[in-house]
């Protein structure tokens, strides 16, 4: 049979390939993450994609563009091959577009602030600027601060992972230390650089369509606080800092020295077997990191270091060096098990270094995609990791109340000997016993209403995201 091609098939192809294309790409990023969240989505594209894991990459290609490019050209030669019944090209259509609509409820997608146009004053109404805070320090303790990718309670659960679970020593961490039992992602501190903006900035992280968004170019940042009060500020991590531009964004929080995946990578004298984000792995992270943390403890400035690990992330990383250390690195749960007991390692030799150092671990979200998910999203309550040790500032506070990754913010500043007069920064409550009588705005507004307010539009949000009045 004779086809005959014409510019129809090629409006039919185009039109075919853009419906599948973001329904592939939805279906990815579910796979993935768990969610098809707009505002992180955005983000992303928004910020180049410096650094990005070429795992991921080369994972997209496959599932994403080659699979809607195979399914529309296919369509397109079914309709091609049967023209004179035009009702196949109609039923390809539908078809691609029911599955697309399909695709859209199955994925959770989660809109955010993106077709939020309601205008509100919450942000004037609940935001304290870190640079016009009343804050002084009586004691300057020295802070370590890691963000744990992924790392939730949950995981002590010997129901579902067996006997003492797969994070067994941050448990017992813990359970030794001060953690809080209510901490819960929201809308806008939801995959780890929003929850970090949450952090440092006492902020959550929205896409506006403003450039440079990531970097919160109008809004006062820890590393500021603490430089200003005379620490030393330290940032050291494993993924590459172009990735999320998280260098400048820390830069930009008040971080004088900065070491990133990739110049970590530059100090080793062989290749790794696995190099996420373009950068290290939490093992070489740790080891690396030692003797720059010796040094900057042996100096007679305070500090303030900010660390992150990232074995945990997505479906993990698989590294010889948790082999070596015995772990079969055979699933997700392995990877945690490994990663649980290199950081609880490392604490203890922080501990060990400098006995005076405040150590700080949060989580940064829930755990969004690999095998563990069969596991995890039968689950309904889902509490984020967090340990607080060798501060008294918590002695008598509630370990219930419901808290929010800004909160962590100027609970930061008062664990490391600080005080802040009103007990707020930015929208976080600082979390002391001296605080207690100050709710946090999970506490005023319950988590669905609080996350309405917070994706509205705001004037003020605008010139602390974007820096512009």
């Amino acid at each position: 049979m004779k086809i005959k091609f014409n510019k129809n098939y090629l409006i039919l192809f185009l039109v075919l390939l853009f419906i599948l294309l973001v329904e592939c790409a939805m279906k990815w990023t579910y796979s993935q993450f768990g969610r098809v969240n707009m505002d992180e989505v955005l983000l992303v594209i928004n910020s180049g994609p410096g650094g990005m894991d070429m795992g991921l990459v080369w994972s997209f290609v496959k599932k994403v563009v080659m699979r809607a490019f195979g399914w529309a050209t296919a369509l397109t030669i079914l309709c091609a091959v049967f023209n004179r019944y035009k009702f196949i090209t109609w039923m390809s259509v539908i078809a691609v577009s029911g599955v697309f609509l399909y695709r859209l409820v199955s994925c959770n997608v989660q809109m955010g602030s993106f077709f939020n146009f309601k205008k509100s004053n919450f942000y004037q109404e609940h935001y304290i600027d870190p640079s016009t805070a009343k804050i002084s320090f009586p004691e300057k303790r020295n802070v370590v601060l890691i963000a744990l990718e992924s790392m939730e309670k949950i995981y002590a659960d010997e129901k579902l992972f067996g006997a003492g679970g797969i994070t067994p020593n941050i448990t017992k961490m813990e359970q030794e230390h001060f953690s809080f039992e209510n901490y819960h992602s929201l809308s806008g501190l939801s995959h780890t650089i929003a929850a970090i903006t949450g952090f440092t900035t006492g902020l959550p992280l929205f896409y506006t369509g403003y450039k440079n968004i990531e970097k919160m170019r109008g809004a006062s940042g820890i590393g500021t606080i603490f430089k200003n009060n005379g620490y030393q500020t330290w940032a050291i991590f494993p993924a590459s800092g172009g990735f999320s531009k998280k260098s400048d964004f820390l830069t930009r929080m008040g971080f004088d020295r900065i070491y990133d995946g990739h110049a970590l990578r530059n100090m080793l004298d062989y290749e790794l077997d696995v190099a996420p984000f373009q950068g290290v792995d939490d093992y070489t992270l740790f080891e690396l990191s030692k003797p720059i943390i010796t040094n900057i403890i042996k100096s007679d400035q305070p500090y303030f270091i900010f660390m992150e690990t990232i074995n945990t992330h997505c479906e993990g990383y698989f590294t010889d060096a948790c082999r070596k250390i015995g772990f079969a690195q055979e699933t997700m749960e392995d990877i945690a098990k490994c990663d649980d007991k290199i950081i609880y390692d490392f604490v203890q030799w922080v501990r060990r270094a400098d006995p005076s150092a405040v150590i700080i671990l949060l989580n940064d979200h829930r755990q969004h995609s690999g095998e563990i998910m069969k596991k995890l999203s039968q689950i309904k309550n889902r509490p984020l990791a967090n340990v607080f040790i060798n501060t008294n500032i918590f002695d008598g506070a509630d370990t219930t109340r419901p808290v929010a990754a800004f909160d962590f913010f100027p609970t930061i500043v008062e664990s490391a000997g600080g005080k802040i007069h009103g007990c707020r920064l930015g929208l976080g409550t600082s979390l002391s016993a001296r605080c207690g009588a100050n709710k946090t705005l999970r506490e005023q507004y319950g988590d669905a209403p609080l996350e309405k307010l917070m994706e509205q539009r705001n004037d003020l949000y605008y010139k602390l995201a974007s820096g512009i009045d």
